[in-house]
């Protein structure tokens, strides 16, 4: 891993699914271990220049020092905010609802908030859907967060998804990183981390 380089853009990378991390065979089966079908994923950590150092995202009187730090995957073409919310929300952890509180506390403030604070340079931040966050899914990990190099304190207790659920219009995805990254639904005035993700 390493810096964006200029030939990054001029690389031809095919499209295809993902691998979903699962290397362990299990009970001798032809199954998703022994086959390990798919395309790996590859990151690429920013983390010099615009990259480097913390913006200020301020959010109903409250600042989270966010890091800079960003991971291009080059086979989604997504780039990702390296790290979750910190120091916002209800109860300043970072925990933000889907739905804006009384208090104009919510994940789209926080976004726009970002945006006007030009995170890593860029103010076209949004928050993944459903699929975006599955893109990121490693299987072989213990509770199935995704790359810890590129990813290194991912949040285990869930990630919000822009996505809705058809079934309820007051609930939405949540990946659940806590146990076999399973994709739960919540009521969108619960609160739980946010991860933001520009490009595709």
């Amino acid at each position: 891993m390493g810096e964006i380089g200029g030939e990054i853009g001029k690389e031809r990378i095919l499209g295809g699914l993902l691998k979903t991390g699962q290397t362990t065979q299990y009970g001798g089966y032809e199954d998703d271990g022994y086959f390990e079908k798919g395309l790996s994923s590859l990151y690429t950590v920013l983390t010099l220049g615009q990259y480097a150092g913390t913006t200020s995202i301020t959010l109903n009187s409250k600042t989270d020092a966010h890091s800079n730090n960003c991971v291009y995957d080059r086979r989604t073409k997504l780039t990702w905010s390296r790290y979750a919310a910190g120091s916002v929300g209800p109860a300043s952890n970072g925990k933000l609802p889907w739905t804006t509180n009384v208090n104009g506390e919510g994940i789209y403030p926080f976004v726009a908030a970002a945006n006007l604070a030009l995170l890593g340079g860029y103010g076209d931040w949004r928050v993944a859907n459903r699929k975006e966050l599955d893109s990121l899914f490693n299987i072989e990990l213990n509770p199935g967060t995704p790359d810890t190099t590129a990813f290194p304190s991912w949040p285990t207790s869930g990630t919000w998804a822009s996505s809705t659920t058809k079934e309820a219009a007051n609930a939405a995805f949540l990946s659940g990183y806590n146990y076999v990254s399973a994709l739960e639904v919540r009521a969108k005035t619960e609160a739980y981390t946010c991860i933001l993700v520009r490009g595709g």
